[in-house]
């Protein structure tokens, strides 16, 4: 007969509220508080493997088989309606307030965990959990139930055959498994920590862990309570969510402390001793009944507040998680307690059909219609959207037909460096100049022996990387360099891409004494928001971005920043002080119906064109003294020039001279 042990409630409590302060980051005096409450999924894993491993040997110990249509019967009634709730739930949200492509996302990430898969998918699609960008995925929380459902799948299996063929094996079966797995993610998050956080074969010893515990129990009955073991494996727990970071290398060696400490607890503790008698009070034994709706609901409620709040603050946070629990709790009354226990088996089975129905049609849709573009049409018309999409797409053939001989100018950047190179080559004098713009973006570049390695961290950006690695070395073009100008996200604070400066350095030491012009940023948001995002949500055009923009502070001094080159000479070009002065109520927010930019801080193409041609013809005086003018076009030259070429037998218009 199964005996309910409120004080399993109680350690869930400890969990499912770790997990949401976790998500919540909740912020005193500049630091994030609760770092360490990701470990709260691990204790469920432990919990998880030794309820459900219990249930399965309590069953083979007494038939000598497994009913495995009654098993996952009992999985799907304890899973899916509380799940298929929060689905329908969110969808009018998503519909709402996600872009194409976040729909999209969104669309996949429920897919997949329809099919149990979306730890797998969100490992595939770069989903770095814990970085504020995945904060914004609505269901990325199921990768979890995920690990769980492929353990209950695989578990059984093993349980069957160990049973069939190796007969008193399992122990050493399940020790070698748990060993195997355990290995395995030590190795594997030195050299990939999201493949080892997402996996379930690096996730299973700690379902193993709690399935050692309930063979134990079920082959010699309930180890004799003891409480210092109890306390110490709470101390454990405890320890490991407010000690851990989120730079501790986890699931990996560290692991072991809370997996163990959760073992002892459920090993040890008994409604009779201190650590029991915590656990198992209502208020935690209530909170870890109603656990599973928190888990399920609090995520989406996360990712949609902060989605529509730009600064979501502690007050905020706090409004979240009354929202989460307010709907958790009616989830568990209405819907997770009654289907889980109702004898109604034909009603329950048409309501979870015809849920995986309707769900697989919508995503089908999203799928299909590729995040239903035309929902931005208000905000942004198609016809920018297509002529944005070409622009951009020009960048890697700007280096086609490179004249020998001719003066150079390079444009080099980060993934700044694409939009840029496209704008600015329509104001560089082609006559004059040969451009070649190339990208370090995800590229591993180092100088070493005269030579600049750059290889990609992955496949995707061979295409940046090579060619980036192949002109930065070509030596004759770099001898004929006249100018270089960088493009990147925040030149003189970005800790990413630190060599930049060495990098120019470089260059400049190869060339014809080129002058260095490094290019100031425009206006940005926060790094959880869009700027389409806000324009789909609002229904107003990109003047609601800039006036919510957060960056850059008109008064920073730039030689006080991080990574100010002190020693290298070069131009520094501060568009926004160039172009409005730092008064947004003069600044352009859009150029041929295009915004600004759609991200939180990368410039569109067509902007920029339209931004830099402003400079250059209201700001020509500011831009002589730097030698700028020596390299770019005023705009009206251009527009002449491209009028005379257009005309039959026209003569060859002029370009600018240096004294210009």
């Amino acid at each position: 007969m199964k005996v309910y042990r409120p004080e399993i409630d109680g350690l869930r409590a400890i969990s499912v509220i770790a997990v949401i302060l976790y998500h919540a980051e909740f912020t005193v005096a500049g630091h994030t508080l609760l770092q360490g409450g990701y470990i709260g999924v691990d204790v469920f894993f432990v919990i998880s493997g030794f309820l459900i491993s219990q249930i399965l040997l309590k069953e083979i110990e007494a038939t000598g088989r497994i009913d495995f249509l009654k098993f996952y019967a009992r999985r799907a009634r304890r899973i899916l309606p509380a799940l298929f709730a929060v689905v329908f739930a969110t969808i009018p949200f998503a519909y709402y307030l996600l872009l194409p492509s976040e729909l999209l996302d969104f669309a996949n990430s429920i897919g997949s965990s329809l099919l149990f898969g979306s730890n797998i998918y969100f490992y595939f699609t770069a989903a770095q959990y814990g970085e504020p960008n995945t904060l914004l995925k609505p269901f990325l929380h199921t990768w979890s139930l995920s690990v769980e459902e492929q353990f209950y799948i695989g578990f059984p299996l093993l349980l069957l055959i160990v049973r069939r063929y190796l007969k008193s094996r399992f122990l050493p079966c399940v020790l070698l498994v748990a060993s195997l797995s355990f290995v395995l993610c030590v190795v594997t998050v030195r050299y990939d920590q999201q493949q080892a956080f997402y996996s379930p074969l690096t996730r299973a010893w700690e379902l193993l862990a709690g399935t050692l515990l309930a063979y134990h129990e079920v082959r010699r009955g309930r180890t004799r309570p003891r409480p210092l073991l109890a306390a110490a494996g709470l101390v454990l727990v405890l320890g490991s969510l407010i000690l851990f970071r989120k730079d501790t290398a986890h699931p990996g060696l560290v692991t072991v402390i809370p997996v163990i400490g959760t073992c002892l607890v459920l090993a040890f503790t008994s409604q009779q001793d201190a650590v029991g008698r915590l656990l198992a009070s209502r208020p935690a034994a209530l909170t870890g009944l109603v656990s599973y709706s928190l888990y399920l609901w609090h995520y989406p409620v996360f990712a949609f507040a902060r989605l529509t709040s730009l600064n979501f603050n502690n007050s905020d946070k706090v409004l979240a998680i009354a929202a989460t629990v307010l709907v958790a709790v009616v989830s568990f009354v209405v819907i997770e307690k009654p289907l889980r226990r109702t004898r109604r088996s034909r009603a329950l089975w048409i309501y979870l059909s015809s849920s995986v129905v309707a769900i697989t049609a919508a995503v089908v849709s999203a799928v299909s219609m590729a995040g239903f573009p035309h929902r931005l049409d208000q905000v942004y018309p198609s016809f920018a959207q297509m002529n944005e999409a070409r622009l951009e797409s020009t960048f890697l053939g700007l280096n086609n037909n490179i004249q020998a001989g001719k003066p150079v100018i390079f444009i080099i950047g980060d993934s700044y460096a694409r939009n840029w190179s496209v704008a600015l080559k329509n104001y560089i004098d082609a006559d004059r100049y040969q451009v070649v713009a190339i990208s370090y973006l995800n590229c591993m570049v180092e100088i070493k022996n005269d030579i600049v390695k750059a290889p990609s961290r992955a496949s995707i950006y061979d295409k940046y990387c090579i060619p980036f690695e192949k002109y930065i070395n070509d030596k004759s073009l770099l001898s004929r360099t006249k100018a270089i100008f960088l493009t990147s996200h925040r030149p003189f604070e970005y800790t990413v891409n630190p060599f930049r400066f060495e990098l120019l350095s470089w260059m400049k030491s190869h060339s014809d004494d080129a002058r260095i012009y490094v290019f100031g940023d425009y206006f940005q948001l926060d790094d959880l928001h869009s700027c389409l995002g806000l324009m789909l949500q609002t229904k107003s055009d990109a003047s609601t971005c800039l006036r919510l923009a957060t960056y850059p502070p008109a008064n920073q001094t730039i030689a006080q920043l991080p990574f100010f080159p002190s020693d290298l000479a070069f131009n520094y070009v501060d568009i926004i002080k160039l172009h409005c002065d730092y008064d947004k109520e003069k600044c352009l927010t859009s150029g041929g119906g295009v915004p600004f930019m759609t991200d939180w801080t990368h410039l569109t193409a067509e902007f920029l064109t339209t931004l830099i041609g402003d400079i250059l013809e209201k700001r020509s005086a500011d831009l002589r003294g730097g030698g700028l003018l020596n390299f770019l076009v005023l705009p009206h030259v251009r527009q002449s020039e491209r009028t005379a070429s257009s005309q039959p037998n026209a003569g060859r218009t002029s370009s600018t001279s240096p004294s210009d």
